[in-house]
């Protein structure tokens, strides 16, 4: 029989489980609510009770931020690596459409995320989305980088032509053409990949 004040291995897996149920539920409501999202919102998604949230999370934010960090977490394990070599154009296609696909799921909390100001923002909510907007420039900065690599572009690729395939990685693009007019996040990868193959072969062209 364990000590008192031992946490026995099935305590932890136990404990290890609710949170990960809470973290799920938080990710699934975030998606929906953004961040009009509610403790009780999260309580109800993850079938416990509030007093079960903060038993986990201290608060609110903290709840929240973790949520957000898995998802990004997530979110990075998902992307295809690039081939070491060939022109990949079939690379790119399938990023888009993991891409597109995620961006999707994850819902509305990314786009608020995107544009709310920080001032708008707790600490911890804050720094999740600083987070957030450096990975993504650095994902726009590597996928434009191997692209502009692999069709022969000398040195480094224009900014404006960061800028194009960043806009092309976005939440912002999928919601758009979503929304706007009733793509599917499959849809929306092709014609992002036709974009930024035209964008990438005129900043090619002498």
């Amino acid at each position: 029989m364990p000590d008192a004040g031992t946490t026995t291995p099935l305590a932890v897996e136990q404990r290890d489980a609710a949170r990960a149920r809470i973290l799920h539920a938080a990710r699934v409501v975030l998606a929906d609510r953004g961040l009009a999202a509610t403790v009780d919102d999260v309580a109800e998604a993850a079938g416990v009770n509030r007093r079960t949230v903060f038993r986990h999370f201290s608060t609110r934010d903290a709840l929240f931020t973790a949520a957000i960090r898995e998802g990004v977490r997530r979110y990075a394990q998902q992307i295809p690596p690039a081939p070491a070599d060939g022109d990949l154009r079939a690379w790119l296609l399938d990023l888009l459409l993991v891409t597109h696909r995620l961006n999707a799921r994850n819902g509305r909390v990314y786009w608020e995320l995107a544009v709310l100001p920080p001032e708008d923002l707790s600490g911890e909510l804050a720094e999740a989305a600083a987070e957030r907007r450096a990975g993504r420039k650095q994902f726009a900065v590597r996928v434009t980088g191997r692209m502009w690599q692999a069709r022969g572009g000398p040195g480094e690729p224009p900014e404006w032509l960061v800028d194009a395939v960043a806009v092309h990685l976005s939440s912002f693009c999928t919601q758009s053409l979503a929304g706007d007019f009733g793509r599917t996040p499959d849809e929306v990868a092709r014609v992002s990949a036709r974009v930024i193959e035209a964008t990438l072969a005129a900043a090619l062209t002498p």
